[in-house]
């Protein structure tokens, strides 16, 4: 790294030291310390330590010259290190040992906490089995052993030292194996130290009954204590200690071994005993549970006996501790995961300053979590999908009286990560956490950066972004914390890297999580607190959750069909009063699977008397739509009284009138990828081939042999026209796995079956048939007309479900199933699945439809008619300025004028009336010849009818129109010719009010000339760069206001989140002429959050300017740009204010604003581009540290690694001073911070400025810390010298020191 220490072991007397490298690269050393004392002199008693290690252990460990061990007491797993015995007398229980090379806690220093002291061990033995030490490529390649095939046989080894051991990239080679042994009842290996093992420690194989206890080991690499394969049984863990654990290289000793990630106790089967074990820092975990069969002893009839290790019962499992764990956890199941049996109980375990988590429990089940401790780490526990965890009786602290004492000394780095239990979403019904009889403090801390709450949501796969388990959580008490510190879902509901999540529920049953009354903790989300008067909660600070005291709710999940065609669906509760919308929201796994369904959440009080709520859905153009199926699932009921029950909810289908049942295939959009099509862990392909969509299956050959293909259809057009009849149709290919065409009869089971089901209701319906394929390659066409039948009501699910032999893909196009009308030829289903138009069947002849009238509109005012002059006609639109009702799909409105068909603007499809407008240029009149239509190219071309062309004046009246009721097909134009001498500034296309559909247009070209221009005009420039910007609030100084107008669009502005409706705004300058507003969204990830946005002109004294606001009512992509456009006459500005409806976080990556001052900018005199003053400048400090580094000039030399250091603790504020040799302006300073450690120690500093008399001028205190580097502002202060006092007695230490300014 940047500085490591190493402790010599023994004294040794020596005059030269010499360093040489491992191979023949460069041998680069920054600087190099050698600490000790004169030979001659030796050290005198008064600067001996003492180690209180009690009578027992001092009396076995005083020998002159032993070596002892001293474990981490911090999070850095390699923080031990190595002391010797010293020949002085002591005190009884006390040992001597000469001046410790680094300062470690002592019982006494732990306010409280014993468990937090440094672990001590005596490293020699009588006893001492070494392995020769080779160099070069054998340097790894120590001593190793074995216990070889013994079974039935005791054997013994205790109080070795074994040293050099392990043989690296070897399997079977390790210090102490017992390998393929089976029973060895009454085998012990006891108070041996395993030291500088080239690989692994205590390795038992295949072996049962063996006894592991009181044995050292320290500094070695690779999983320590292990149970290799899984396939071991009966054996005791008993105190133990593992210290300094590092890891293996990749691969190493065999690819599948996660050596890479060395944990202390590598356990692979859970039927073992671990009592009293201490894990004292290692790369990878301190415990793991890894429970998975490996070759070779899995497949050992001796040992398998056909078991699986994941389900096995535990055996004892505590008293174990585990601390300074450098990754993942203390103690972790990750991710092989362990489904205990029910009752499973770890009892009494610690975990204490692990970098990451005390627990990391995932794909886990039932532990029960007794008493124990978690403390001073990343996280305490992350219940990372850990079903019915308990917690009964544990202590958490996020940050101890301990740690803190060690930030304040210096002694460990300010993580600032002080995060308690987390409650992890998609747990699932009925599996939830359950903390009770515990004790939380610690965590009104002040530190920000992660969780930092006592029990907060987690975030981590997420995944459909639901909370859909009831946490139990009673009895437990907080210590002097507020409410604040206790509880927070904010990191579930917005820091999610899979969804954020939604209905957040957690009953505080007893009111000790409230310190109030019994209540619910509820999100602010309309399916929960839509029935109930969030008014009368409490919202808790930072939690993003609202306390409601006496009332009861419960927890529910409706679960649908998840394929593609209903992601926009939404569910809809309502209680006759009040109703609730639910999206479906994405879907974490593959939604063309159809073994898994999407959730759509609910918590509701009891419904009223007689009033059932009632649910129905919607489609994406909100429409009445049912989404396959539909199924309440509710979780266990509350503790309180009044919870809704599953008598009190209703599903209402949609009947089945009207259009909206003629083509169940509706919702398919090929071009796009969306279908309504699943499988069952095959995945499925589109392609095109010869103008057809193809979808083909694509099953894993060699893991899955039978795979099929299913849709679900909306039930409640089957069940809504009973005695009706529906035509379903397609066609099919069947290959094999040498992609050559498959032949079949139709008869057998070799060929394709085609079945359709109708269930859940009085009667269940299912018909199947089987279908003859070709080898030719043709299409086997299948066409069936189903009549529904009586007996069907009250069905909730309908399917179509195409199987076919083994081991053979399938491929299947033009699939569609439509309502034959009563009294007409059937329809072709809108959404045949066709690339270019084909002829429907001929059993089946289209049907033209006509409106019976069609509307007309009488403009608003007459027509302004010019005579024609000489001029060539051009499209005006690629010089205008687009606008739409809505965009959607970043189908931003200037994408129809932007000259390429192939870019699309896309409104929203929930709107009526949809429209499309493009500004010619204020103050023009232009003669308009004819407009041009172009619709998109790719698909949906069906959307583009019943709407309205239309020009007007600049006053927005209407002065030309023209309606088109068909459809205009992908890809086609329409082309509508003006009437003569017609002058208009807008040109709009709309959709007519009572249509309710998206409105996307590839191009919208308007042919004319301009009549009329305004004499002169001021050129339309950029004004928001560089420009002053402000904002509600800032998420941090590198994501400031400013961000957004810097010119970069790598840097962002960022709010601060849910801390009330965040607003950012750019000062012009000048009251200004606005013409348009380009926004660019944060490009690497959250574009969701721009949506709902407003952007609004602002007078000079931030009034807002009348009819001047512009919404964004759709999402913007990652990196997209939205423009909106303002260019009328009242567009006349100050300010440009960007807002959010809503307490979210509000991104911004850049903001242009176009358009021209309406006076002159103010100026002023060039300000000088600021300097370092301070490089290369005399320095000075109060004092130096043994002569560290080049003294004070250190932090002046340009070089942030190198860094001055004064004395510790001597009774005085250090400081340090530069000296400018001139009196310079300064506007700055920046100050960088010691790199490799201690950066704590520099906090609170205050930095004073004098003239070249040395007389203070200007004097700026400082609190808090810099972290690795910080500048501050100055008031452009006249000086010559600037000094740097520490706010404490401890070491100041700068990496570097820079003053910028100018010469007066």
């Amino acid at each position: 790294g940047n500085k490591k220490s190493f402790s010599v072991g023994a004294s040794v007397d020596a005059r030269y030291v010499k360093v040489t490298i491992g191979d023949q690269d460069c041998l680069q050393i920054g600087e190099f310390e050698v600490y000790g004392w004169k030979a001659s002199e030796g050290i005198p008693l008064e600067n001996m330590d003492r180690l209180h290690v009690g009578e027992e252990a001092a009396n076995c460990w005083k020998s002159p010259g032993s070596r002892i061990m001293l474990t981490s007491d911090t999070y850095e797993w390699d923080d031990s290190h190595i002391e010797v015995v010293a020949d002085v007398p002591s005190e009884p229980g006390t040992i001597a040992v000469y001046p410790l090379t680094k300062k470690k806690s002592a019982v006494d220093e732990t306010f409280g906490y014993p468990d937090f002291a440094v672990e001590v061990a005596l490293l020699d033995r009588s006893l001492i089995i070494e392995g020769a030490k080779d160099e070069g490529e054998f340097a790894t390649l120590g001593g190793h052993f074995i216990v070889l095939h013994t079974p039935h046989v005791h054997q013994h080894l205790e109080g070795a030292l074994l040293q050099n051991m392990g043989q690296q990239g070897k399997l079977g080679r390790y210090p102490l194996h017992f390998h393929m042994s089976e029973c060895v009842h009454g085998s012990t290996l006891s108070k041996n130290v395993i030291w500088k093992s080239n690989q692994r420690c205590v390795v038992v194989h295949g072996s049962h009954n063996v006894t592991v206890s009181e044995n050292v080991a320290f500094d070695t690499k690779g999983h320590c204590f292990m149970l290799e394969d899984g396939g071991e049984w009966d054996n005791v863990f008993y105190k133990n200690l593992g210290a300094k654990v590092g890891r293996l290289p990749r691969g190493v000793p065999r690819a599948e071994e996660t050596d890479f990630f060395p944990s202390v106790y590598w356990i692979t089967n859970p039927s073992n005993d671990f009592i009293g074990n201490v894990a004292a820092g290692s790369q990878g975990p301190g415990f793991w549970f890894e429970l998975k069969l490996r070759a070779p002893s899995s497949e050992l009839e001796i040992n398998n006996h056909g078991m699986n290790p994941k389900a096995l019962a535990q055996k004892t499992f505590k008293d174990n501790a585990s601390h300074s764990s450098g990754f993942r956890a203390g103690f972790t199941t990750y991710e092989t995961g362990y489904l205990a049996p029910p009752g499973t109980v770890w009892e009494n375990i610690k975990a204490y300053k692990n970098k990451e988590a005390g627990l990391f429990q995932h794909g886990t089940a039932n532990i029960d979590f007794q008493g124990g401790l978690l403390a001073d780490n990343g996280q305490a526990a992350h219940n990372f999908h850990h079903d019915n965890a308990i917690y009964d009786g544990t202590e958490v602290i996020g940050r101890s009286e301990h740690m803190q004492f060690l930030i304040d000394q210096g002694r460990i780095g300010d993580h600032c990560k002080t995060g308690g239990l987390s409650l992890q979403p998609n747990e699932g019904m009925g599996r939830g956490t359950t903390i009770k009889n515990s004790s939380f403090k610690g965590f009104d801390n002040g530190c920000s950066g992660g969780p930092k709450y006592a029990i907060h949501v987690g975030n981590n796969q997420v995944r459909n972004g639901v909370f859909d388990a009831s946490p139990t959580i009673f009895n437990n008490t907080f210590a002097d914390e507020p409410v604040s510190s206790r509880i927070s879902a904010c990191w579930g509901i917005h820091s999610s890297g899979d969804n954020d999540v939604r209905t957040v529920v957690i009953e505080d049953m007893d009111g000790s999580l409230s310190g109030s009354s019994p209540g619910f903790f509820v999100q602010d989300e309309p399916s929960v607190t839509s029935f109930i008067d969030i008014t009368n909660c409490q919202m808790v600070t930072d939690g993003c959750l609202h306390f409601c005291e006496n009332i009861c709710l419960r927890l529910g999940i409706v679960s649908i069909s998840q394929d593609l065609t209903t992601r926009n669906f939404n569910m809809h509760i309502s209680d006759g009063t009040n109703t609730a919308p639910v999206n479906r929201g994405n879907i974490w796994f593959d939604e063309k699977q159809n073994f898994l369904s999407a959730p759509m959440p609910l918590a509701l009080p009891a419904a009223a008397t007689g009033s059932p709520y009632q649910i129905t859905f919607t489609d994406a153009n909100d429409e009445a739509a049912w989404p396959g199926f539909a199924k309440l699932n509710l979780e266990r009921a509350p503790s309180c009284i009044g919870g809704v029950s599953a008598g009190e909810i209703e599903f209402a289908m949609p009947d089945g009138g009207g259009d909206r049942c003629m083509d169940l295939f509706k919702y398919d959009d090929y071009p796009n990828g969306i279908h309504g099509w699943q499988n069952f862990f095959a995945g499925l392909v589109v392609s095109e081939d010869a103008g057809k969509y193809v979808i083909s299956t694509n099953r894993r050959k060699h893991d899955r042999g039978h795979v099929n293909l299913s849709r679900n259809l909306d039930t409640s057009c089957l069940v809504g026209n009973i005695g009706r009849t529906f035509h379903l149709f397609g066609k099919m290919r069947m290959k094999d796995e040498s992609d050559a065409d498959v032949a079949s009869d139709g008869t057998s089971n070799d060929s394709p079956k085609i079945t359709f089901s109708i269930t859940g209701g009085q009667s269940n319906i299912v018909m199947s048939w089987n279908l003859a394929t070709s080898s030719d390659g043709s299409w086997a066409e299948f066409s069936e007309e189903i009549t529904m039948p009586s007996g069907i009501e009250g069905a909730n699910r309908a399917q179509i479900v195409i199987d076919k032999a083994e081991k053979q893909e399938f491929l299947i196009t033009e699939w569609g199933m439509i309502l034959i009308p009563s009294e007409a030829p059937t329809l072709r289903p809108s959404s045949y699945p066709s690339v270019s138009p084909t002829l429907r069947p001929s059993s089946h002849p289209t049907v033209s439809l006509v409106p019976t009238k069609v509307a007309t509109l009488t403009p608003t005012k007459q027509p302004v008619t010019a005579a024609p002059v000489s001029a060539t006609p051009t499209n005006l639109a690629l010089t205008g300025l687009a606008s739409g009702d809505s965009e959607c799909h970043n189908g931003f409105a200037y994408k129809a004028i932007d000259g390429n068909s192939n870019s699309i603007n896309h409104s929203c499809c929930t709107n009526y009336g949809a429209w499309l407008m493009v500004d010619l240029g204020i103050g023009t009149l232009n003669y308009i010849e004819k407009i041009v239509v172009k619709n998109r190219v790719d698909c949906c071309g069906g959307r583009l009818k019943r709407f309205y062309v239309e020009l007007l004046d600049a006053d927005k009246n209407v002065v030309f129109d023209q309606y088109h009721y068909g459809t205009v097909g992908n890809a086609q134009v329409r082309e509508f010719v003006v009437d003569d001498g017609t002058v208009a500034r807008f040109a709009r296309v709309r959709h007519e009010d009572s249509y309710k559909d998206c409105l996307h247009i590839g191009e919208l070209e308007v042919w004319g000339y301009p009549t009329e221009v305004p004499a002169s005009s001021e050129p339309i420039i950029e004004m928001a760069t560089g420009m002053e910007a402000t904002a509600s609030t800032e998420w941090s100084q590198s994501s400031a206001a400013s961000k957004s107008v810097d010119g970069n669009i790598n840097s962002i502005y960022h709010s601060k989140c849910n801390a009330g409706v965040p607003w950012w705004r750019v000062d012009l300058g000048v009251m200004s002429f606005v013409q348009d507003v380009k926004i660019t969204n944060r490009k690497d990830c959250c574009g969701g959050r721009l949506r709902y946005a407003t952007v609004e002109l602002l007078d000079a004294d931030l009034n807002p300017v009348e009819s001047q606001s512009r919404y964004i009512q759709g999402s913007v992509g990652n990196g997209k740009v939205v423009q909106k456009v303002f260019n009328e006459e009242t567009s006349l500005a100050r300010y440009v204010q960007v807002s959010l409806n809503r307490a979210d976080c509000l991104q911004l990556a850049e903001v242009q604003v176009y358009g021209y001052h309406l006076m002159a900018k103010p100026t002023s005199a060039p300000t000088p581009v600021p300097e370092n003053l301070a490089l290369n400048k005399p320095a000075t400090q109060s004092s130096t540290y043994n002569n560290a580094g080049d003294g004070a000039s250190s932090a002046v030399d340009g070089n942030y690694n190198s860094f001055t250091h004064t004395n510790c603790w001597k009774g005085i504020n250090q400081w340090w001073k530069v000296d400018l040799e001139d009196v310079y302006t300064i506007s700055s300073i920046t100050v960088g911070n010691r790199l490799d450690c201690c950066g704590g120690r520099f906090h609170d500093a205050t930095f004073s400025f004098y003239d070249e008399n040395e007389e203070e001028v200007y004097v700026m205190p400082t609190s808090g810390g810099i972290g690795n580097k910080k500048s501050f502002s100055v008031d452009f202060v006249s000086a010559r010298y600037i000094k740097v006092t520490l706010g404490d007695k401890d070491c100041l230490q700068i990496g570097e020191f820079e003053a910028w300014g100018w010469k007066e």
